[in-house]
Formats: C-alpha cells, sequence, structure tokens
C-alpha cells in the first residue's frame, strides 16, 4: 500500500494550504483497488488501527519532508470509528508527531458523522482530547448524516467538509445552490471553516468563491497525485500563484 495526496486551495487566495493523505492498494493479480472496496473491508476487520497508524506515520514524514522544503501545509487524515474506540489515540497520535517534529496544528483529522454516531460518548471524549493537544479535527462528507446540525453543535471540530455530492449538484439550479450557500452561512456562524470536495469545474470553483467558501479540492485543481508529482505540482502552483498576485 501506498499514500498519494490531493491538494486543498484556499480559494480567496489561489494558495495551496494542506493536502489530504488517500491510501492506494496495487494488487498483484487485481491491479489497482478502488479505496471504496477495501477500506470499508479493512475499517471493520482487527486492521483498522495499523491501517490508520501506517497512514498517519507516512503522511507526517512526507509532511516534515515538505515542510523542510518550505511548504508548511496542514496534512489531512482520515480517521474511522475503530480509531476512536481505542483507548490511547490521541496520546498516539502526538507520539507521531513529535516523533516527525511536527506542531500538532500542521496536522487535521478528518472524521464522520457515522463514526461518531457508533459510540458518541466515547467518540466526542477522543475528540476532546485530541482539540485540546492542538490537533485540528475537521468533520468529513458534512451534509449526509441525518443529524448534522446536533453535530456542529457538539462536536468540538475546526473545520467542515462540505461532501461532493452536493457540491457537483450546484450547477444544476438555484435550489442546489441555496442548499450549499446554507451550508457555507451556518458552519460560518458556528465558528468553522469550511471546505467543498469534488470541485470539478472552475465555474463550480468561481461559485464557490462567490459564497465565500473558504477552500476547495477536487479534480480542477489536481487529482490525488503521487508523492514526486505533488511536489512538482507543489513547486509550479506556488510560482504560478505568486506570478498571479
Amino acid at each position: 500500500m501506498r499514500l498519494v495526496f490531493q491538494p486543498r486551495i484556499d480559494l480567496s487566495t489561489g494558495r495551496c494550504v494542506g493536502a489530504e493523505a488517500l491510501l492506494r492498494w496495487d494488487h498483484p493479480a487485481l491491479g489497482s483497488v478502488s479505496p471504496g472496496e477495501f477500506v470499508p473491508v479493512i475499517e471493520h476487520s482487527p486492521h483498522a488501527q495499523a491501517m490508520t497508524a501506517f497512514v498517519l506515520d507516512r503522511a507526517l514524514a512526507q509532511a516534515h519532508r515538505w515542510q523542510e522544503d518550505g511548504h508548511g501545509l496542514v496534512m489531512s487524515v482520515n480517521v474511522s470509528a475503530a480509531n476512536l474506540h481505542e483507548a490511547a489515540f490521541s496520546s498516539s497520535v502526538e507520539a507521531t508527531l513529535r516523533r516527525h517534529g511536527l506542531a500538532p496544528e500542521r496536522l487535521e483529522l478528518e472524521v464522520t458523522e457515522s463514526a461518531i454516531m457508533q459510540d458518541a460518548e466515547q467518540a466526542r471524549r477522543q475528540l476532546d482530547a485530541l482539540a485540546a493537544a492542538d490537533i485540528r479535527l475537521a468533520i468529513d462528507d458534512f451534509g449526509t448524516g441525518y443529524s448534522s446540525l446536533a453535530y456542529l453543535q457538539n462536536i468540538p471540530a475546526h473545520v467542515v467538509k462540505i461532501d461532493q455530492s452536493f457540491v457537483r449538484n450546484l450547477g444544476n439550479g438555484e435550489r442546489e445552490q441555496s442548499l450549499v450557500r446554507s451550508m457555507i452561512s451556518l458552519s460560518h456562524d458556528l465558528g468553522y471553516r469550511v471546505v467543498a470536495e469534488g470541485v470539478e469545474t472552475a465555474a463550480v470553483a468561481d461559485q464557490l468563491t462567490a459564497m465565500a467558501c473558504d477552500e476547495a479540492q477536487g479534480y480542477h485543481f489536481a487529482r490525488p497525485l503521487e508523492i514526486g508529482s505533488f511536489t512538482t505540482w507543489l513547486r509550479e502552483h506556488k510560482q504560478g500563484s505568486q506570478h498571479g498576485a
């Protein structure tokens, strides 16, 4: 298994401010296996905790290398319900950060509402501990859960990531636009930074900018990239942003 990275773009400046670490698996017989197929299987197996530990270690090691090269990015890593049930999850995350010489605010852990709902009380304890350690928390796939508003009030998160299913429908009409606009406004009112997922066109990026969405990621900016390709993209994008400024 290996990691690829997708850039996150600040819509007001055009700068790359972060990267999401995504797991990939090339099976010797089956070839490239979709994460949608193998990640849920691992998450419901005894290997879920080991998978997150592997991703965290590799992602933070890469974040440190980029930081040494002058790219101070926030690294986003997905965590599962199994991680929120680990008694020592918060302390193990802190230890990984120390091992790679990164400040806690350089890491953002993405967690879905469904993962939290499996045991809300235990999840809240873990999230509180992570937030107390200055680790950023993001509510992933926002809008797909049935109790989003209640969780926005209670989770000690910093970021809301609007699910791509809403973003991709932006061009369908005013009703879809009003929904996303309301999600952004509500999240801002509650003090969250908002990231739109699945941005595939310049038109959608422009619409989100007009709605005061903070960040975006998607194929319009870059597909998930191998380490070397991401480093090259990052250097070229930085040069382009500076030239544009």
